[in-house]
């Protein structure tokens, strides 16, 4: 009994996400052809496995989470949700067995799950060009970011759409961070998930140049 409440609050759960997801999805003006596209895309994760299902979840997350900081700092929503929809598409061909650990991570592995960046670029390139080039930056942000070399861009952008794919890269990775920080690993100690104050105390330490931005957050309750 305890065993089908719980797979019941699960489906539950799951069915919220991707039900504020669909909407969200359809208030910032997604089109119906892209809308397919990014379902299709995110069908992979979701489906492959257990493990990719979990990164399917997060995906979502991040999706609407980098669209509610956008908001907040007034910068475009759409660009920002769909980036946050298909940051993480390429987990779908990363070894589970790399992608499902919780501890013991060797250098193998991190090498492993490094390739997901360049994997989700080549995924989204012809169809998401713009989204390509924002999420294939989004792990650049951290100490030992990666990729260290970049694909050449997919088009000829203007100085100003250049520095927007930059803001937008590092929006999805503020988002990211925060998601991440909730699940259960032993990276930084015990195999457990922080509690609230410790994802709070981590986000500015991983974050240090924006820490008046991650307050400001915390403050208007999009972080909690």
């Amino acid at each position: 009994m305890r065993s089908s409440n719980m797979s019941t609050f699960k489906d539950y759960k799951l069915f919220r996400l991707e039900t504020d997801f669909n909407i969200r999805s359809i208030a910032l003006g997604v089109t119906e052809e892209d809308s397919k596209s990014i379902q299709d895309l995110l069908k992979r994760l979701k489906e492959k496995n257990e493990i990719t299902e979990l990164h399917y979840e997060h995906c979502l997350r991040v999706a609407i989470l980098a669209a509610d900081i956008g908001k907040f700092i007034y910068m475009p929503q759409k660009p920002l949700f769909i980036a946050g929809a298909l940051h993480d598409i390429g987990k779908c061909e990363v070894s589970p067995l790399s992608l499902g650990k919780i501890s013991g991570w060797t250098p193998e592995d991190m090498h492993e799950l490094r390739k997901h960046v360049n994997a989700s670029w080549r995924m989204l390139r012809g169809k998401f060009d713009f989204t390509a080039d924002v999420i294939v930056q989004h792990h650049r942000f951290q100490n030992n970011g990666y990729p260290k070399r970049l694909p050449s861009k997919l088009h000829k952008y203007s100085e100003s759409t250049k520095l927007l794919i930059l803001d937008c890269a590092r929006v999805v990775a503020l988002a990211d961070v925060y998601d991440a920080l909730h699940r259960v690993n032993d990276k930084f100690g015990e195999t457990r998930a922080l509690t609230a104050q410790e994802v709070k105390e981590k986000m500015f330490e991983l974050n240090s140049d924006k820490g008046l931005l991650i307050a400001a957050l915390y403050q208007e309750g999009i972080l909690i």
